[in-house]
């Protein structure tokens, strides 16, 4: 089968829009030796409609479905196992998120122990970690890739409208009686519903007319609720909102992904046939190999660029919302956009480390002890993770030792094989 140009170019556009949409919500403050952020999505609400556009984290899944269903089935046809495919896999996410995390670990242990006050390092430390949250969900729907994929030969499109009554019914039972923890299924079973549509997507039966349908209907949802008042209308998450759509997912949250994977589903076959005459194959082909790149470190310009010049007195604070405000929000997506380039530059040069997938380690083991391996590794690099999204790289300005030491230990277990099974490459 061709290779579907349009899912790169989906997951291109949808990385630079997270990083242009992150960059325009850092809008740091410093006052009286403090950091603090003057959140536009609360400091001038209207701006929440914008998030219809920004959000685009359902691209991710969606593509990611689709990929990881292609590869899949590619090496189950050439004898792979599912148990070495999810290692391979998840090893490809975790070897660039892991060069990021120990280069930012060690940032944060040289300051913890220089003259650096704890406002500055527990400001940086999370604004360099909040958009991780990401990594692992999608590592755990990339691990269940094996189940979706036999759940998809037997079921079909039942699979994603199951995962779709299900998020409805946790997030109905979640607004009658609040429980967090309950309500946090959401994140598994949203993104997974995503995940699944772009596995339908990969076998050709979401397609045309039934996408358009789909993303149609799922519009209509979105204008229904928004229009109703059920849900807030921001579809991205905002730092101590009581009421959003994205942590956890919501039920508004999954008719706009809906709608948006249909929409780029039925305009696949016009996007690929485009990219395929068009100049900008080589350059999209450049551009996904730095997407993982990009996602990872492009909140590390916004840290440098605030530490050295909000104290500094170099970069101005006009008031929120006024009109030297707008243009310097320019002027800040600018300064970024140079700070950036440089990084990347950096990067590719050191593309060896920054961007090589999780080694594997063969040890005398029997074969049992491969995929009690990878549950166990997976099991402790998820929570890690989310602790360093939701808390930073220094929750109080301190340095998280424990969770530090339980990543590294995940990493290790997750690139450990049995011996005899070492070698199987793609």
């Amino acid at each position: 089968m061709a290779r579907e140009l349009s899912a790169d170019f989906y997951r291109v556009v949808a990385v630079l829009i997270v990083v242009i949409g992150h960059w325009l919500v850092s809008a740091v403050t410093y006052r009286h030796g403090w950091f603090g952020n003057d959140y536009p999505l609360d400091v001038l609400p209207w701006t929440q409609w914008l998030t219809l556009i920004f959000q685009v984290v359902p691209v991710f899944f969606l593509v990611g479905g689709y990929s990881s269903a292609a590869s899949f089935t590619r090496w189950r046809t050439d004898g792979g196992g599912a148990t070495e495919w999810v290692r391979r896999r998840l090893g490809a996410i975790l070897g660039p998120t892991t060069a990021y995390v120990l280069v930012v670990l060690a940032v944060v242990a040289v300051l913890s122990y220089g003259d650096v006050g704890r406002s500055p390092l527990a400001f940086g430390g999370w604004a360099v970690a909040m958009h991780l949250w990401f990594i692992p969900v999608y590592l755990v729907v990339l691990a269940l890739t094996p189940l979706a994929s036999a759940a998809h030969q037997r079921w079909g499109l039942a699979v994603p409208a199951v995962l779709a009554l299900a998020v409805l019914a946790v997030d109905v039972v979640a607004r009658i009686v609040p429980l967090p923890a309950f309500a946090a299924v959401n994140y598994m079973l949203c993104w997974a519903f995503v995940y699944q549509l772009g596995i339908c997507w990969r076998a050709g039966v979401l397609r045309g007319r039934l996408a358009v349908t789909l993303a149609t209907v799922a519009a209509v949802v979105v204008a229904l609720l928004l229009t109703l008042h059920w849900y807030p209308v921001s579809m991205v998450g905002a730092p101590g909102a009581t009421a959003q759509n994205n942590f956890p997912p919501t039920v508004a949250l999954l008719a706009f992904a809906t709608s948006q994977a249909g929409l780029l589903v039925a305009a696949a076959p016009a996007v690929t046939g485009w990219l395929r005459g068009s100049r900008l194959r080589g350059p999209l082909a450049a551009a996904n190999t730095t997407v993982m790149a990009l996602y990872l470190w492009q909140m590390i310009p916004v840290v440098v660029v605030a530490l050295v010049g909000y104290p500094t007195g170099l970069l101005p604070q006009p008031p929120t919302g006024t009109a030297a405000w707008w243009l310097f929000r320019v002027v800040w997506v600018l300064i970024l956009s140079v700070a950036l380039a440089a990084e990347l530059a950096l990067l590719w040069l050191g593309r060896s480390v920054f961007e090589r997938p999780l080694p594997t380690i063969g040890i005398p083991l029997p074969g049992w002890c491969a995929p009690v391996l990878l549950v166990v590794g997976a099991c402790l690099a998820v929570p890690a993770l989310a602790r360093f999204a939701v808390y930073g790289f220094a929750p109080g300005g301190v340095f998280p030792t424990v969770y530090a030491v339980l990543y590294v230990v995940s990493v290790v277990l997750l690139s450990l094989t049995a011996a005899r099974r070492a070698g199987r490459s793609r």
